[in-house]
């Protein structure tokens, strides 16, 4: 129906982006505690996509390799559960 459809798109469509200090926090526990700079080079804190279930940053690994990281924004699990 398209009802749903249209109540669907919201989950599809850019959403405003998390404050960099909340997403630095879901990375570092994603990293087991241990401190961005220990694995990265640099991350831009500013991100390349925000929706409403994640945000993306690009970023440099400590290697020299590009990489693109995609963050879960925090109580995602709960919102899609209920």
């Amino acid at each position: 129906p398209n009802e749903y459809v249209l109540e669907f798109q919201k989950c599809l469509d850019s959403t405003e982006a998390l404050e960099w200090k909340v997403i630095k926090g879901v990375i570092e526990k994603e990293l087991g505690g241990k401190s961005i700079n220990s694995v990265f080079e640099s991350i831009d804190e500013n991100p390349l996509a925000s929706a409403s279930i994640a945000q993306v940053h690009s970023a440099k690994l400590k290697t020299g390799e590009d990489v693109v990281i995609k963050v879960q924004k925090p109580q995602i699990d709960e919102s899609l559960k209920a």
